[in-house]
């Protein structure tokens, strides 16, 4: 059996930001920039920002178009290795769309889409005004909030 990994991040109050930390490498070259990263349930698919593809020296396979907040833009794809961070790591291989930038400060330099997302099971709770979220990989048993004990 395959040892499942698992991330909470809880937060004083509700919020509506999810952010956790990552590694990010380019597979070609070896580097690796430690980041923060988005959970977003509303991205099809992950997003590296433009400071993070410059720092690791990606070089694009494709490029496409993309919908976004703003419209749709043209934007380039790469290659990367995503290491999730939290009771143990998790690794997972993805092709990634380059943003110029998530958070004024730059500081968050990944999105976590919802083609990382469906690779476990996932869930916010905000009880007593706290907010709470869980995520394990592989997915390993249904959340159901409609079954009552």
């Amino acid at each position: 059996m395959n040892p499942i990994f698992s991330i909470t991040r809880s937060y004083k109050g509700l919020y509506n930001c999810i952010v956790t930390p990552v590694k990010v490498l380019n597979p070609v070259n070896g580097k690796v920039v430690d980041t923060l990263a988005i959970w977003d349930t509303g991205a099809t698919g992950s997003v590296v920002t433009h400071k993070v593809v410059e720092d690791l020296g990606l070089v694009p396979v494709s490029k496409g178009l993309v919908n976004t907040a703003g419209g749709v833009v043209e934007t380039s794809h790469y290659y990367c290795d995503i290491t999730l961070q939290g009771n143990g790591t998790a690794t997972v291989k993805r092709k990634v769309t380059e943003c110029q930038k998530l958070s004024s400060a730059d500081d968050i330099g990944m999105l976590i889409g919802m083609d990382i997302i469906t690779l476990g099971d996932f869930a916010i709770t905000n009880l007593n005004g706290q907010t709470v979220m869980s995520f394990r990989m592989p997915s390993s048993g249904r959340i159901d909030f409609s079954i009552r004990d």
